[in-house]
């Protein structure tokens, strides 16, 4: 019989040393630095598109309705501090409701939300509605603005022209018609 020799065993140790630590933390610091101003400048970028994207909608489905309903007095979209009523004082930056108009005490036909509270939205002719007629022109254009605390450089513009046709500023910082947008 054979007898077998036991074989020495070796213990690695596990783990990292502190060297490894130390440049594993230092190349994560690097990025966050480099991805978090990124990162933040891509969440407002996105929240001023969703924003006017949002208005967009309620504008483009009141104009629909317009044509659907046949309404000689039209189909409004206003403001609302309570997503009931029209606020008379035109505060674009509350909540938009399209109301009723056959039965204003009913709930609105939609309803859309209001900006984030580091948004404003300005209305440049001083509307306090957007009345869209049976046709689907509008009673007036519109023009809507969108800031943030970066400044106009970043501002979203679109507007409500005569014949009811919603538009967006091709470019981030100008109008519609590419002059530079001003911020309040």
């Amino acid at each position: 019989m054979r007898t077998s020799t036991p074989t020495a065993v070796t213990c690695r140790p596990r783990g990292f040393t502190v060297i490894e630590l130390v440049v594993t933390v230092t190349v994560i610091a690097i990025l966050a630095a480099i991805g978090v101003p990124s990162l933040r400048s891509f969440l407002q970028n996105n929240r001023n598109s969703s924003q006017a994207q949002s208005l967009i909608l309620l504008l483009t489905m009141a104009r629909n309705e317009a044509l659907k309903r046949d309404i000689a007095a039209g189909i409004k979209v206003c403001p609302s501090a309570d997503r009931q009523n029209c606020d008379p004082a035109g505060n674009w930056a509350e909540a938009w409701i399209i109301p009723d108009p056959v039965t204003p005490t009913n709930p609105p036909l939609q309803t859309g939300v209001p900006l984030s509270a580091s948004n404003t939205i300005t209305e440049a002719t001083g509307q306090t509605s957007v009345v869209f007629l049976p046709s689907g022109a509008a009673l007036a254009p519109v023009a809507f603005r969108i800031c943030d605390s970066r400044g106009a450089a970043f501002a979203r513009e679109f507007e409500v022209n005569q014949s009811g046709r919603v538009m967006g500023a091709a470019v981030v910082g100008q109008t519609v018609n590419g002059a530079a947008v001003t911020c309040p």
